[in-house]
């Protein structure tokens, strides 16, 4: 059994969600980072570290008990320091998993199908990507192997540059279509409310 731990990027500005923060607007009855969070305090995740920035108090605030905190104080410069920031907070910890708060649909039996694969690969330098049919989406496990990859990130880069650049390490799940359902705008929000 591995002891995975995870990362929600929840430090963003929400800029195509206009003057709402996406985060902690209501859907389906609890902000839409509680249900990012809710599913994967109910995983097999050991550890679940949200990273905040824009709003701070807010986001913590729409938070269950469990999570544990870091804040990106340069969340401005992009997702790479809050991938970064939330790696510092799980030092000798892995692998790790990385998680969008915009992503309610995922749940905690998505996450726990993740693990599983990476467990059943045995590798070390295992990326396992959750998939829509043959669309790669998110959450995404990173084994330890690439820790200092994730760790070199800069500017507003995700950890989708790591994941190309090691293709032959790539396992893919297909969760559906919660991989791939992100709500960025309020039109999001209008369809799948």
């Amino acid at each position: 059994m591995s002891e995975v731990a995870g990362i929600i990027l929840a430090a963003g500005q929400s800029r195509r969600m206009g003057k709402d923060n996406k985060l902690t607007t209501i859907w389906q009855g609890a902000p839409l980072v509680r249900h990012v969070a809710e599913a994967a305090l109910a995983s097999r995740l050991q550890k679940v570290v949200v990273v905040t920035g824009h709003e701070r108090e807010f986001v913590e605030a729409a938070l269950p008990d469990g999570c544990l905190l870091t804040h990106n104080g340069d969340y401005e410069q992009g997702m790479a320091g809050s991938i970064r920031n939330g790696q510092y907070r799980l030092q000798g910890y892995g692998p790790i998993m990385i998680l969008l708060g915009d992503m309610p649909l995922i749940t905690a039996e998505h996450i726990d199908m993740l693990i599983a694969a990476y467990e059943t690969s045995g590798r070390d330098d295992a990326i396992v990507v959750a998939t829509s049919g043959c669309d790669w989406g998110n959450p995404v496990l990173f084994g330890k192997a690439h820790f200092a990859a994730l760790k070199s990130l800069d500017g507003d880069v995700g950890a989708r540059s790591v994941v190309n650049a090691n293709a032959d390490c790539v396992i893919t799940v297909d969760i559906g279509d919660a991989a791939r359902r992100d709500f960025d705008t309020p039109d999001a929000f209008a369809r799948h409310g």
